[in-house]
């Protein structure tokens, strides 16, 4: 059976197009002649092209006029840019022990009659690793101006439209079903990677893809990193359990965070749950149009150190979300930090989190939720239990 080209596209034909004209309009705006692009959520969101190839060199040629799009990739990803994406024109590079694939770009770029132009460059992307990047810098040298392409595709994708924010709340409604089945699957002796395993069998069996990182399942003494760690733990009668993780429905992230207490509650962990949630909320009411991520950082911050914990907040508090591949559910920049000028926008769609860890108690706590900004009061996606999970 034939299947025509095309035939799974992610978004209807004219929501692509319509987006590759925006792009071409920024690179004339800009002035560049062309773009290199990379970043595997890049090509989803542009064309739809859906592949884990990016781990290897792959890149589409982007023009600022209106000549179509070239993708140079590997065999093993030639039907699925075929069948997956908007892309006619795929070259493809075969491994061999001298293969040099940004040879074969520069192949297409002087087809492209771009010898001596200015050509944007996708830089901040797993796509492109540092010696795929040395090959490219090698092969153009002296042959074209390579530019740092300053996130121009991550801008363009920043504000959502009504068919993504449609995948995020579908990913969000699978997101909290599953934040129900992680609490029911921690009881004392459990193993914390036999919560993480009611974690992913609970939003694959509710048609999320699966994740494009791994969670934050750390309990006992682990619960005060901020990132995940090898070897299961075996929670116990007077534990603390903290969870953090992305769902993603058609590529599109949503995350939570929570905490889950084991047997008494210390009144000192109760207060920085106290803390954390109603930072969180003011977090919350504020992301309203107009506001900087400058300045919701400034409510995070006045709300932890009002609350005597200063030394135990981070940096950020909390990240855009939206189409990413792995390793990553973080869809950034922008981050939420001191500073930040990025202005929020309806159709933003942002992952809150209080996150703290004591070391001097060995209390840790997090709260986080996903929200998207609109018009008015912003859209809770992924929502929390009412109060603290504590488990006697």
């Amino acid at each position: 059976m034939k299947i025509e080209s095309g035939a799974f596209l992610p978004f209807a034909r004219d929501e692509h197009d319509a987006r590759l004209t925006r792009l071409r309009a920024s690179l004339r705006e800009r002035g560049v002649d062309a773009m290199l692009v990379f970043a595997q959520e890049s090509h989803y969101w542009l064309t739809g092209y859906d592949t884990g190839g990016y781990v290897f060199f792959q890149c589409a040629v982007v023009t600022a006029d209106e000549r179509p799009i070239v993708l140079l990739t590997r065999r093993p990803d030639l039907i699925q840019a075929r069948q997956t994406s908007t892309i006619e024109d795929i070259r493809v590079w075969w491994d061999s022990d001298d293969a040099n694939p940004a040879r074969d770009l520069k192949a297409i770029l002087e087809e492209l009659g771009l010898n001596g132009g200015r050509i944007a460059i996708e830089l901040n992307t797993h796509g492109l690793t540092g010696w795929n990047l040395w090959r490219v810098q090698h092969a153009l040298d002296g042959w074209c101006a390579l530019e740092d392409d300053d996130h121009l595709i991550r801008r363009l994708r920043l504000v959502k439209s009504p068919t993504e924010i449609d995948f995020m709340r579908k990913a969000g409604e699978i997101c909290d079903r599953s934040l129900d089945a992680v609490i029911a699957a921690s009881k004392p002796g459990a193993l914390d990677s036999e919560v993480k395993a009611a974690y992913l069998t609970s939003i694959l069996a509710d048609g999320a893809d699966m994740p494009p990182n791994g969670p934050l399942f750390n309990s006992g003494p682990r619960a005060i990193f901020g990132r995940g760690i090898a070897e299961p733990r075996r929670l116990e009668a007077q534990d603390q359990f903290l969870v953090e993780y992305p769902v993603a429905f058609r590529r599109y992230n949503v995350k939570t965070e929570w905490m889950i207490l084991f047997g008494k509650v210390d009144p000192r962990q109760r207060k920085m749950y106290d803390v954390a949630r109603e930072t969180l909320q003011r977090m919350t009411e504020v992301a309203r149009p107009g506001t900087t991520l400058g300045e919701i950082f400034d409510v995070h911050a006045q709300g932890l150190d009002d609350g005597g914990y200063r030394k135990a907040r981070y940096g950020a508090t909390g990240y855009s979300v939206g189409c990413t591949f792995a390793p990553t559910s973080m869809d950034v920049p922008p981050m939420i930090y001191a500073g930040c000028s990025t202005v929020c926008e309806p159709g933003m769609t942002l992952f809150y989190h209080v996150m703290m860890g004591d070391e001097e108690t060995g209390f840790g706590m997090g709260v986080g939720h996903t929200l998207l900004v609109t018009d008015g009061a912003p859209e809770v996606l992924t929502g929390l239990p009412d109060d603290l999970t504590v488990i006697v």
